[in-house]
């Protein structure tokens, strides 16, 4: 009995692949990332996904529904799609990045904040969400800043957001008489509620501003609208620049992963 040959269409078809990747790339650097990528877990899934859609005898309907497979994953872990899908929610705020006039109040939503190992509030990957309300302050374009939220997602007792960041603010030099503390709110509902009345409680705050992430305003301006506040958006941790053209941003990878989910996050929050 003649044995079976190992098939080696897909490895082959794998290996022009990634040579055609290199070979966009047009920078060695660059090229070593395409490879790395590649090598890293997103990647190395992505290649076994279309070694499947090469592999030889599947059947019609596998190879169409391993094709479809690839291009949803290619699509879910790009960077290119992520930063257009975060464009829509954040290019109506482009232009709203500096308040035109004095905030009697700034309110900044939880996130944004982290803990290093010895226990010391830290900014987070959304670090800007912080570091903008201050420069605002400094600037003399805030009068009180208010801090809202805690997490709910960890082991242990609550980590108080609105601590975090009021700590974080007066190592930057902004006085803690200055700074209102909201820790009872878990999540964006609560957190409007909780400023509504609070607002009810300053009719002297004529002007108030919503500070988050930009890609988070729509859905944040629902909810206080809801609420029946009518607040000036204050925008931050813009995630939407410009992309120029790299292979490597054609494998999918972390970033595109994190940036698509974010997205689709606030628009099935906005949905229901």
């Amino acid at each position: 009995m003649k044995p079976t040959s190992f098939p080696r269409r897909p490895f082959c078809g794998l290996f022009l692949f990634a040579v055609l990747l290199v070979a966009l790339s047009g920078d060695f650097l660059i090229a070593k990332k395409v490879i790395a990528h590649l090598l890293m877990p997103a990647g190395a899934l992505w290649l076994v996904i279309l070694a499947v859609v090469l592999w030889p005898g599947l059947p019609r309907g596998a190879r169409i529904l391993a094709l479809a497979f690839f291009a949803a994953y290619s699509m879910a872990g790009s960077p290119y799609i992520g930063v257009w899908l975060l464009r829509i929610l954040e290019k109506p705020f482009y232009a709203l990045e500096q308040p035109s006039e004095k905030l009697d109040l700034l309110v900044v939503l939880g996130g944004g904040t982290g803990m290093s190992p010895g226990g010391r509030p830290a900014l987070g990957n959304h670090g800007d969400r912080i570091t903008r309300p201050a420069v605002l302050f400094s600037e003399g374009l805030v009068g009180t800043l208010a801090t809202t939220g805690r997490s709910i997602t960890e082991d242990g007792a609550d980590r108080l957001l609105s601590r975090e960041t009021s700590l974080l603010w007066q190592a930057m030099g902004i006085p803690a008489d200055r700074i209102i503390e909201i820790s009872e709110p878990r999540n964006t509902s609560e957190e409007l509620a909780a400023v509504a009345k609070l607002v009810k409680e300053h009719p002297e705050w004529k002007r108030i501003g919503l500070g988050t992430s930009a890609s988070h305003l729509p859905r944040a301006l629902d909810e206080a609208r809801a609420q029946g506040l009518e607040m000036i958006p204050v925008p931050s941790d813009f995630r939407s620049g410009p992309m120029i053209f790299l292979s490597m941003y054609l494998v999918p990878q972390g970033r595109g992963f994190r940036d698509v989910q974010a997205a689709m996050w606030e628009f099935l929050g906005r949905a229901f």
